[in-house]
């Protein structure tokens, strides 16, 4: 919307945590988490762990659901660049890395600027810096959108089928890919963009690609309701655009995504921000829950925007911030730290992005409580979240998270713990099965967040009681 002005083995025993306490040092002021001598750090082990494209492999859409492989629902999540023409220097390897391995980013977005000094000026420059970060993507093991972000690419129309004739020619046997082929319609009617689509998604098909290509819908992709009563039809693995700016667009819009989806449009967000549709002012957290809140619930992905310096609302990052990533908090701006947090909630063994199987393992999260969770200061012996069984060991203390994690039928394959906004990859331990601990300080009075991820790449999360 917003243009370029505008991670012990062994007994736990007393000694054994006194001998681990020596070794550790108590987080900074930044909240990451610093390494123990002969381990990795939380994002090292993090980044070691968590590849989506592994987990998930090439994706798919079913009805209004996009799916893994293995036809369970999936939920990404991540960062749409600025426009690549202005916000280029953050086009780059470290970056993509750092989203990834820090704000647990399940998908990157390359919104190559075609307009104002963009593609159509210098289209070399442009799809190199595109390029650049799709192969950052297919090495680090995330999802990325490859963007035509035009406000009026009908009339761009033969450029845009060269592009993606090409970049489906390069990338697109590769699952990391899918393709985004009109960013924003502005005044367009469907009856222009769809035919304008139905061309472009022709020549990605015919140079060798299935996979997943969303098209832009009418009124900066607002209007999915419309696109929904005359849906692109013959091909398969279609998605549809929904944007939104969340001081902006509240309630009605919702109402839209819903009336798409019942007509069975799969939507994808791939750009939303936290203020007004100007993007700048207007920052509205509370808004931008309910949103967020929506998406998890009807499993659609997304994307914000912007991983940019701007000093403007919609911006991640401060002016000035370094172009190489590893962003301390205060490089970051109230939205980039609300955002990356809630791209950390529901961190497993597919980084950001859930999937859920279409019977009893759907991704949620419960609350241990006095009436029955297994939580730290909890009274009952474990909490069961949609199959997943949580259960907090009573041994917890400050420097110590253990959890007990079983889900009948399946194997547990990754369990993480989310102190405030930092996220520890827990260890499998050998006094049990299903026990995972760590240890890592825990301030008296946190509650600390369990997700686990079982063999099909399903997650749940469970909340403990406030830490003793």
């Amino acid at each position: 919307m917003v243009t370029g002005a505008g991670l012990r083995l062994g007994l736990c025993v007393a000694a054994a945590q006194a001998a681990a306490l020596a070794g550790c040092v108590a987080p900074s002021d930044t909240g990451e988490g610093e390494a123990i001598e002969g381990e990795l750090t939380d994002e090292q082990s993090y980044a070691a762990s968590t590849r989506p494209v592994d987990v998930h492999g090439r994706l798919q859409i079913v009805g209004k659901e996009l799916r893994n492989q293995n036809n369970a629902p999936v939920q990404l999540k991540g960062m749409s660049l600025f426009w690549s023409q202005w916000g280029g220097s953050f086009y780059n390897a470290n970056v993509v890395n750092s989203i990834a391995d820090s704000w647990g980013a399940t998908v990157v977005r390359a919104a190559m600027g075609v307009e104002s000094g963009g593609y159509l000026t210098n289209p070399t420059a442009e799809k190199n810096r595109v390029k650049t970060v799709v192969d950052a993507a297919i090495a680090r093991g995330i999802y990325v959108i490859i963007d035509w972000h035009d406000h009026s690419a009908q009339d761009h129309k033969e450029q845009a089928k060269a592009f993606f004739r090409e970049m489906a020619q390069t990338y697109g046997n590769q699952p990391n890919v899918l393709f985004e082929i009109y960013n924003e319609p502005d005044n367009e009617p469907w009856s222009t963009i769809k035919p304008y689509a139905i061309e472009v998604i022709n020549t990605i098909r015919s140079a060798g690609s299935n996979n997943v290509i969303i098209v832009g819908t009418p009124t900066w992709s607002q209007d999915v309701d419309i696109a929904a009563n005359d849906p692109i039809t013959g091909f398969s693995n279609i998605a549809y655009t929904l944007h939104f700016y969340a001081n902006t667009h509240k309630e009605s819009l919702r109402a839209k995504a819903r009336t798409a989806m019942d007509r069975g449009l799969a939507l994808f967000v791939t750009e939303f921000g936290t203020c007004d549709a100007s993007g700048n002012t207007g920052l509205n957290l509370n808004e931008s829950q309910t949103w967020i809140d929506f998406l998890n619930a009807n499993k659609i992905s997304w994307a914000n925007w912007s991983l940019f310096d701007k000093n403007e609302t919609a911006s991640a990052l401060t002016p000035g911030a370094r172009t190489t990533g590893s962003w301390p908090d205060s490089e970051l701006t109230q939205s980039g730290k609300w955002v990356k947090a809630r791209m950390l909630e529901g961190t497993g063994g597919s980084g950001g992005g859930s999937s859920s199987s279409t019977s009893s393992s759907s991704s949620s999260s419960g609350t241990g409580g006095s009436g029955g969770g297994g939580g730290a200061g909890g009274s009952g012996g474990g909490t069961t979240t949609s199959g997943f069984q949580f259960t907090v060991s009573p041994n917890v203390n400050r420097w110590w998270i253990q959890v007990k994690v079983v889900e009948p039928g399946y194997r547990i394959t990754g369990v993480t713990a989310r102190v405030n906004s930092t996220t520890h990859k827990l260890d499998p331990q050998s006094w049990g099965e299903g026990e995972y601990a760590i240890s890592r300080e825990v301030p008296a009075g946190t509650r600390v967040v369990f997700t686990a991820t079982d063999s099909r790449g399903a997650t749940a999360s469970f909340t403990s009681n406030p830490w003793p």
